[in-house]
């Protein structure tokens, strides 16, 4: 799974983007023509690999920088972004680790809870702020604020599909 991630971060950002629209799409059209049952356990086994490779890429596979370093200034980046474009890059790459999430979770959560998107938003909020303070606790890179934005930003966008595909199935039960 790390080589995937390492080969679609070293494309060219064009590239980038084209991959992540196909993927909201396929997973969108997945959503609206797998029955009940199935689409819940695919949500499910979703969910479960991208907590997996939130965890992989920012905890486990990190090592000590041998520093506490904070950034708590929200939008530093793109000052920074100015002079060093590949900061855009990164800031990217933050939104869419997060966007597998908000993708699967509203799927995987049971039929009868109300406020699915505000719950999976809420949920990929604290666990952004879960790793930042980890990574600051134990000196694993660099706590930043606009992760944690970056990281929200993502988790809306993957919402955006779930609303996408419950704003069609309402029409088409109609």
């Amino acid at each position: 799974m790390m080589y995937i991630y390492h080969y679609f971060y070293t494309q060219p950002m064009n590239m980038v983007y084209i991959e992540t629209a196909v993927m909201f799409v396929v997973w969108a059209v997945l959503m609206l023509i797998l029955p009940k049952k199935p689409r819940r356990i695919f949500a499910i086994t979703g969910l479960c690999l991208s907590l997996l490779l939130i965890l992989s890429l920012t905890i486990l596979k990190r090592n000590s920088n041998g520093s506490h370093d904070v950034s708590l200034i929200p939008f530093v980046s793109f000052t920074y972004a100015k002079t060093q474009p590949e900061f855009y890059r990164t800031m990217y790459m933050n939104i869419l680790l997060f966007v597998p999430l908000g993708m699967s979770m509203p799927f995987a959560l049971p039929k009868k809870l109300k406020l699915k998107p505000l719950i999976t938003i809420g949920t990929g909020f604290l666990l952004s702020v879960i790793v930042e303070a980890c990574q600051y606790i134990f000196i694993l890179g660099r706590c930043e604020t606009d992760d944690v934005i970056m990281n929200t930003i993502g988790v809306s966008v993957g919402v955006l599909s779930y609303l996408i595909v419950y704003l069609i199935r309402i029409r088409k039960e109609k």
